[in-house]
């Protein structure tokens, strides 16, 4: 990490010092500094690069930025001996990706030159920067370090010195909840990653972006996370992490880790999504949609496909299937009972199963073999729809597939389970966000006073740095709050609401602020 923040100042035309005790790990930096300035054509740059292996010798630096490992004891050392090597108005900055910034400054005379400087690797690619005030960062410092990140051609965001920062905590749900589906048996890891990636636009998984990152280092961020925190249920890891740390599995870097790896690519992975051409159209026949919110752009697809939408049966006709796409809080249990009183037995029902399991849906009708649930709320936004398996005929059980092919969405099939994959992770993060925002709240209220925080806390301005940090630092397809806008905050809380009473778990405890929002949002709608 040290040799790509060197490489990144180099290209911004800065003297740089890169010290390090080992000199093995100095020549390693040196032939992979040259290597990559002589690929870009830059390689007068070198001369630029100093090669040091005592902190006295970077005594001339303005800005030193640690990269060593994640150990408190390890940088608090280092931090004092700075201190003394490189006095004011040098800015002293760590890397660090989860440790408390206050309390590495807390170690050094001068905590308001100290502040957190957190690159992403691979850092000459990646083009975030978290610049991190610590309780007793100066304003100056935190604008020195802004100026710098933008002539190092980076986008800073200033975050408080909250656990984890904005990406690595607000990321924890996206492998967390992940652990969870596939701990608890609805799930393959391989299903999940292709749900995640065709369902919901991600680039990478969660199982192959922990074996990329190293089971090992993900598994200690979410320990630091957790000790940190004092054991919030959130950041809890799970059995399964461990279990791979056990084996030796550490992903990509060993050749093995959720998936088996051959010269460097994931082997014998099982497809559960085929590979044909999707393409909307060639549907006959009537479908029955429901009243309701939880399927935004169902009925638009369905006529393009060809199909007659209606919500009411029509006498003596039966349609091809009946969509339920209300949500509990729209009284989807009224709905289902009553397609399942006024349908044949014959008549799939599909319903959809963000904040509702087919086991509740069970003991409203007649027939629980007719329902199908599916996850309505991402169904608009990929190539794939989850459904939770089926106990219907095995001939109807065709038909349905065919009329989602028609719809331009392939079928992927998972167990029962509270908020599917798609709606438990994503609405997990939006949760994790709003925390987030919270926490910065209280961290204002400590240089503004209350009426001056009692502005940002309205949710029309909650789009801010927190989506620009997830959107870069992990290339997600949206930020937390974009997705929190265009589901809506009330479903996001249905969903986190389901989850708590299906598990008892403070882990899927609401956030207040995010309760607020959704109150806000229900006054805004009622006002139109």
């Amino acid at each position: 990490m040290g040799s790509g923040i060197a490489l990144v100042a180099l290209y911004a035309g800065c003297e740089v010092y890169l010290q390090d005790a080992f000199p093995q790990a100095l020549e390693k930096a040196s032939a992979y500094i040259k290597g990559f300035l002589e690929k870009k054509d830059q390689s007068d740059r070198y001369k630029k690069l100093h090669l040091v292996n005592s902190l006295d010798d970077i005594s001339p630096a303005g800005v030193v930025i640690e990269a060593a490992l994640e150990q408190m004891d390890l940088k608090t050392e280092i931090f004092r001996k700075l201190d003394a090597v490189c006095p004011p108005p040098a800015v002293l900055t760590t890397n660090t990706s989860t440790l408390s910034v206050t309390a590495i400054a807390a170690s050094t005379q001068h905590p308001e030159r100290v502040a957190g400087m957190h690159f992403f690797n691979p850092a000459p690619v990646l083009p975030l920067v978290e610049v991190v005030r610590g309780a007793r960062t100066s304003q100056e410092t935190i604008d020195r370090l802004t100026e710098l990140a933008q002539a190092f051609d980076k986008t800073p965001v200033v975050t408080g010195d909250t656990p984890g920062f904005i990406v690595n905590r607000v990321a924890r749900p996206f492998y967390g909840e992940a652990l969870r589906i596939l701990g608890e048996g609805n799930s393959s890891h391989e299903m999940i990653d292709q749900i995640v990636e065709s369902g919901g636009g991600f680039k990478m998984g969660p199982f192959k972006l922990m074996d990329l990152i190293g089971i090992d280092i993900n598994t200690a961020a979410m320990r630091s996370m957790y000790e940190q925190t004092y054991g919030e249920p959130r950041y809890r890891p799970h059995w399964l992490q461990v279990q791979k740390l056990a084996e030796g599995a550490l992903g990509k870097k060993v050749g093995k880790g959720f998936y088996d790896y051959e010269n460097g690519e994931i082997k014998d992975t099982r497809k559960w999504i085929s590979e044909v051409a999707l393409q909307v159209g060639g549907g006959s026949g009537r479908i029955l949609v429901s009243e309701g919110s939880w399927a935004p752009g169902l009925s638009e697809l369905c006529t393009e496909a060809g199909y007659v939408v209606d919500s009411i049966p029509v006498r003596d006709e039966n349609p091809v299937a009946c969509f339920v796409v209300a949500g509990r809080h729209e009284d989807a249990a009224r709905l289902i009972s009553w397609y399942d009183q006024n349908l044949d037995s014959s008549i799939p029902i599909i319903a959809q199963c963000a904040d509702i399991t087919i086991s509740e849906m069970k003991d409203w009708v007649n027939h629980p073999q007719r329902l199908i649930g599916f996850d309505g709320l991402f169904f608009g936004t990929g190539s794939i729809v989850t459904l939770v398996n089926p106990t219907i005929p095995a001939e109807k059980f065709l038909e349905i597939e065919d009329m989602f092919m028609k719809l331009g969405r392939q079928p992927i099939y998972i167990n029962d389970g509270p908020a599917l994959v798609l709606p438990r992770i994503i609405c997990q993060i939006i949760n994790e966000a709003i925390f987030l925002r919270q926490d910065e709240l209280g961290l204002l209220a400590n240089r503004i006073n209350t009426y001056e925080v009692s502005k940002y806390s309205d949710f029309a301005s909650a789009t801010d740095e927190i989506d620009i940090a997830m959107r870069l630092g992990t290339n997600y397809p949206k930020g937390p709050m974009e997705w929190a806008v265009s589901i809506g905050y009330r479903k996001v809380l249905g969903v986190l609401d389901h989850l708590y009473n299906e598990f008892r778990e403070d882990r899927y405890r609401a956030s207040s602020l995010l309760r607020e929002w959704a109150r806000q949002e229900a006054r805004s709608n009622r006002n139109r």
